[in-house]
């Protein structure tokens, strides 16, 4: 009898040990970049779940979000550690495909977040349903400019599926529903708020009759509201951007844009790591995971719900 207890004994600190290695789980992110505070907010999501799941991970990006050469190394020595498991952004939803088949013939398991690869790989894909934010954009430009006239798109980065989805989520929209509104060919910016600004200058130029602008992300945002401000336009050419940041929010309160969309990025890095950890135990993920948008403006931008969103940590 004792020697079975002994062995029942043994069995259960086996599993017991079996089951806490087993949740110890290295899952790193690759992200698009660390420039924006939505990637840094996107860490402090990827970070508690981390924390509370018991598992492991790190968190890398280019310098850039046009620096695809460079992500795809930072994705190439993330693998080279032989991770659980990966969550990763792509730059460009073609040039990472290939990385993605590299990372599950190794066993590594993949889940995408904000932009995807063109691949049925990934386990599940978390995000923004961009193309549904995009419309509502359109939804908010159109009242703005009363239904007609001229629109203009400042998006950030060609090639990356978040880009290229709110883009057309915000055109699809206008043609639908506005008829009466023209919306002119996109210009990219890389994301980069001095492109931005250039780019929306060169627009508002050939343009002058121009009603209104939607910018695609962070750095299009603060680019497009520099340009409207320093060209002293505040009020005649409407502007509903998209992220945000206390530059961004200041535009707001100064009449400067009229709106923005604005993500939960910490969830979004939150319910990342939350799916794939679920993967790797086993479990079936949502093929999709929709973090809704919120559409601010000067009438919700004081009310508790908003606030919090726009400081999940606090104001500083």
């Amino acid at each position: 009898m004792k020697t079975s207890h002994i062995l029942s004994a043994l069995s259960l600190v086996a599993i017991m040990t079996s089951s806490a290695l087993a949740k110890d789980l290295n899952l790193p992110v690759v992200s698009k970049g660390y420039q924006h505070e939505f990637w840094q907010t996107v860490k402090m999501g990827t970070e508690a779940a981390a924390k509370e799941l018991g598992d492991k991970t790190s968190y890398v990006g280019p310098a850039d979000e046009t620096q695809i050469a460079e992500q795809i190394q930072l994705v190439e020595n993330t693998m080279a550690q032989k991770p659980n498991g990966l969550l990763l952004a792509a730059l460009d939803a073609n040039a990472l495909a290939p990385l993605v088949e590299t990372a599950n013939s190794r066993g590594i398991k993949v889940v995408t977040f904000d932009s995807g690869v063109n691949s049925d790989i990934p386990a599940s894909f978390v995000a923004t349903n961009n193309r549904k934010a995009g419309a509502q954009a359109a939804d908010a430009l159109a009242e703005q400019v009363g239904q007609k006239g001229k629109v203009g798109i400042i998006a950030h980065v060609a090639g990356t599926t978040s880009a290229i989805e709110r883009s057309e989520g915000f055109s699809e929209q206008m043609k639908t529903k506005y008829p009466n509104i023209q919306v002119l060919p996109v210009q990219y910016s890389d994301g980069d708020p001095q492109k931005a600004m250039d780019k929306t200058i060169d627009m508002v130029q050939a343009n002058p009759d121009i009603a209104g602008i939607y910018a695609t992300n962070e750095g299009a945002t603060l680019g497009v509201a520099n340009a409207i401000d320093s060209q002293n336009l505040k009020g005649k050419i409407k502007v509903i951007g998209f992220d945000s940041t206390e530059a961004i929010i200041n535009f707001l309160n100064n009449g400067v844009i009229q709106g923005f969309v604005v993500q939960d990025a910490y969830q979004i890095g939150y319910q990342g790591i939350k799916a794939l950890d679920a993967v790797l135990s086993g479990q079936t993920v949502p093929k999709e995971i929709d973090i809704p948008v919120k559409y601010v403006n000067a009438r919700n931008i004081n009310t508790p719900e908003i606030d919090k969103l726009l400081h999940p940590f606090g104001k500083k």
